[in-house]
């Protein structure tokens, strides 16, 4: 009998905020409510002194793009372009006069100009800081700063579609 009251109370609680999400306002967002269902990737300048930066940032903002539902699409009126400005990899732990921790910093400048040629500022200008910690020999410490570029490079096309889902005409 007292487990029937429980489940009872349980599935009331849950009607109730159900009722109190449906009376503010609050509905889940489909695709339909995005102001930018397509956009174009480029061109995407790599100002650093580390090459490659472009081409990861173009496959992490095409992956993340269509993890938010909006379409990579060449012939859309809409246009994701800038630049990476910065690449700094520091050593920031070391042990027996070797680094075994480092940094890396990654920050740029990205827009979303729209058919009108008018231009929204999108997050990406601070710098996006990743560590990581590697010993022994070095085709191991650069496999490791590989991985940590590839993260840093997916966190900054996530704030960059972030900044894309506010968009507002």
């Amino acid at each position: 009998m007292k487990m029937k009251k429980t489940a009872a109370l349980a599935i009331a609680a849950c009607l109730l905020g159900l009722l109190m999400l449906s009376g503010c306002g609050y509905t889940f967002a489909g695709r339909k409510y995005l102001r930018v269902t397509s956009v174009k990737i480029g061109p995407i300048k790599n100002n650093s002194s580390e090459p490659g930066l472009s081409e990861m940032l173009v496959s992490a903002l095409s992956d993340e793009l269509s993890k938010q539902g909006i379409d990579v699409d060449q012939d859309s009126p809409n246009r994701i372009e800038g630049s990476l400005d910065r690449f700094d990899l520091t050593g920031t732990s070391e042990e027996n006069q070797s680094f075994t921790a480092y940094q890396v910093a990654i920050s740029g400048h990205f827009v979303l100009r729209d058919a009108n040629g008018k231009e929204f500022l999108l997050p990406g200008t601070a710098p996006f800081i990743v560590s990581f910690s590697s010993q022994g020999a070095l085709n191991q410490v650069f496999a490791q700063r590989e991985l940590a570029v590839q993260a840093g490079m997916q966190q900054l096309a996530s704030q960059i579609v972030s900044g894309l889902l506010v968009y507002t005409k």
